[in-house]
């Protein structure tokens, strides 16, 4: 996610966006943004998180910041190319699920709106719309927790053994040890969706945020916190660079959309 924008930023009003995009030569861009007034803030996290309790307290919202000097935050931009080469058949309708995602995964309460300006208004986007190079807006009146990345200092590493160790041969043999995109079976890896350094608390935080309660023991070592990846992919994905999305409860890993 890219940082609040200020004042004296161009894109600070929609309708300074088609000519903010002429007057610099770049690339028809594609903006997604929500009204920095609808942006509850996350408490300083405690040292060490060792109970669900804990886990709890970190995503228990503050009131938005009273004083920000920009009425929208950014929270995705870039070449409409870009956004049409991922978004595919599914036009709007991907923008919608990502928007989601990002703000009100639980509840989906916001709705997505793009800037007409035409006639200088937020309207309603529907899912077969086409994606335009327009600023788009998640528009919600309920104040929302964006979601976060688990940041680190150095890369992970894996024991050989022990519980890492079962949860990858699990992993693999679920997915048939092959990569769960591209089908290759060589080389592959196991990717952790959650990080193994967020631990069984916070991960039983993200399960309720995304999925529904979770099981009381769900541990971070579980399979269903794996996906067998290529070791090109999983570069990606390790670096958040790149995401996968279900579409549909289906078998074959084709319904798998990316973003980036």
């Amino acid at each position: 996610m890219s940082a609040t924008a200020t004042a004296a930023n161009p894109l600070q009003s929609p309708s300074s966006f088609k000519t903010y995009n002429t007057h610099y030569q770049q690339p028809p861009h594609l903006e997604l943004r929500i009204r920095t007034s609808r942006v509850g803030l996350y408490p300083q996290p405690p040292a060490s998180i060792t109970t669900d309790t804990l886990a709890q307290s970190t995503i228990t919202m503050n009131p938005p910041n009273p004083t920000s000097p920009s009425d929208f935050t950014c929270l995705l931009s870039g070449p409409l190319d870009d956004f049409l080469l991922y978004s595919g058949r599914e036009q709007s309708r991907w923008l919608i699920d990502i928007a989601h995602d990002i703000c009100d995964p639980a509840l989906k309460r916001g709705s997505l709106q793009v800037w007409d300006v035409a006639r200088e208004i937020w309207r309603n986007v529907n899912r077969t719309d086409p994606l335009t190079a327009s600023p788009y807006l998640y528009d919600t009146q309920d104040v929302v927790s964006l979601s976060k990345i688990s940041q680190r200092a150095g890369k992970s590493k894996t024991s050989a053994s022990g519980n890492a160790s079962t949860m990858a041969y699990r992993v693999k043999q679920r997915d048939g040890q092959r990569c769960w995109v591209s089908r290759s079976a060589d080389p592959i890896t196991n990717s952790h969706v959650c990080p193994k350094r967020m631990g069984d608390h916070l991960l039983r935080i993200v399960y309720s945020t995304f999925v529904s309660t979770p099981p009381p023991a769900l541990s971070i070592y579980d399979e269903i916190c794996g996906i067998t990846l290529s070791r090109n992919l999983d570069a990606w994905f390790d670096t958040y660079e790149l995401g996968l999305r279900l579409v549909a409860p289906v078998r074959s890993p084709c319904f798998l959309t990316f973003y980036i």
